[in-house]
């Protein structure tokens, strides 16, 4: 297996420290830059317009570089996951005649796998094909892949990953995960509204992953926020590794709508309530956590709905808290989203396919 991608990319960096590869390359590949909810003014933002015409000459160098490497390697297949980079392969693949398969996770397919799509062989995808604009006949839905470390957890689980943080099994936790940088926005609108949480549900412990920037700052704010005796109902991280365990944990999930999250919630019967950002490229988030609230499987807010009235989040924890049945039953409608053994769908399907 050839692994094509950009220099200092993280997941390839991961990828050459596995025993799964056979070979690296790199190639040019240029960032079409564009901000969901931003309106014409981009158009007159230079810096953004700069880098947009210098990332198109890196994007022209790609395709060219990407070709000579299928032209050299001349692969059975070529596996597209999605972003700038696959632009230049998939073109690329398209001129020479190679058949490639692309994945999307989120609902919204990136620009990148868009401009491609006519001449992809298959489009896999995360969620269930009819929620995608693709040809349904070249549409097949396998899932998104996540670690195995994420299992349905049962009661019995729960409390094996509360006692493994150091959280008595009879308290109740609530996870606030605002992604791998957290959000400043969201973190705010907690700490507004954290002591009456911790007023009204006694039982109830707080985790807040604030984002790996802000660990010590809201540790502080925590502090200066509420009395030492709640204090010791808050746990604050700026990021964890093992968000599995944190997640198994919790009876209640807050988070972002990041299709890889969510596809960890479902796995394991979590209630969530979803906050999608609404200022990532298309809104993919915002379509993901309405896909998912139409079903009834998770509770959605909207940011700015939160941010400027937290009181909305804070009624919808207490209700949630309070009631169990409720959870249960958004966590069952949730984890009927769950692709059991995404990884090997769609390996089976490039193995078939190739």
């Amino acid at each position: 297996m050839v692994f094509i991608g950009q220099k200092g990319d993280p997941f390839g960096q991961r990828l050459e420290k596995s025993d799964i590869l056979d070979q690296s390359l790199y190639i040019s590949a240029g960032k079409f830059r564009r901000y969901h909810g931003a309106g014409l003014s981009q158009l007159l933002d230079f810096p953004t317009i700069f880098k947009n015409i210098i990332d198109f000459f890196k994007f022209i160098i790609g395709i060219i570089q990407a070709f000579f490497i299928l032209f050299r390697i001349k692969p059975s297949i070529v596996f597209i996951k999605g972003g700038y980079i696959g632009v230049p392969v998939g073109l690329a693949a398209a001129v020479l005649g190679i058949k490639y398969i692309t994945h999307d996770s989120d609902t919204m397919p990136g620009l990148a796998n868009r401009i491609i799509a006519r001449w992809a062989l298959n489009h896999a995808t995360g969620m269930p094909k009819e929620l995608y604009s693709y040809p349904q006949d070249k549409t097949i839905y396998v899932g998104v892949p996540i670690s195995d470390k994420y299992q349905k957890v049962s009661d019995s689980n729960m409390s094996e990953y509360k006692e493994s943080l150091g959280i008595d099994k009879k308290n109740q936790v609530i996870l606030f995960a605002g992604g791998g940088l957290g959000s400043i926005t969201l973190n705010e609108a907690l700490l507004s509204i954290v002591e009456s949480i911790l007023e009204k549900n006694p039982n109830v412990v707080l985790i807040n992953i604030a984002g790996k920037d802000h660990e010590t700052e809201y540790n502080k704010k925590y502090d200066n926020k509420i009395s030492a005796q709640m204090r010791k109902r808050v746990i604050v991280k700026g990021f964890v590794s093992d968000l599995y365990r944190y997640s198994g944990a919790s009876d209640l999930i807050i988070s972002r709508a990041g299709a890889t999250n969510l596809a960890e919630f479902a796995t394991q019967a979590k209630a969530c309530i979803i906050i999608p950002s609404p200022y990532l490229t298309g809104g993919h988030q915002v379509k993901n956590a309405k896909a998912l609230e139409v079903s009834g499987a998770v509770e959605m807010l909207d940011e700015d709905v939160v941010t400027s009235n937290p009181s909305v989040l804070l009624d919808k924890i207490n209700i949630l808290v309070n009631s169990k049945q409720r959870r249960q039953e958004l966590a069952e409608n949730l984890n009927s989203f769950t692709k059991e053994d995404a990884s090997l769908n769609l390996a089976q399907l490039l193995i078939d396919k190739s």
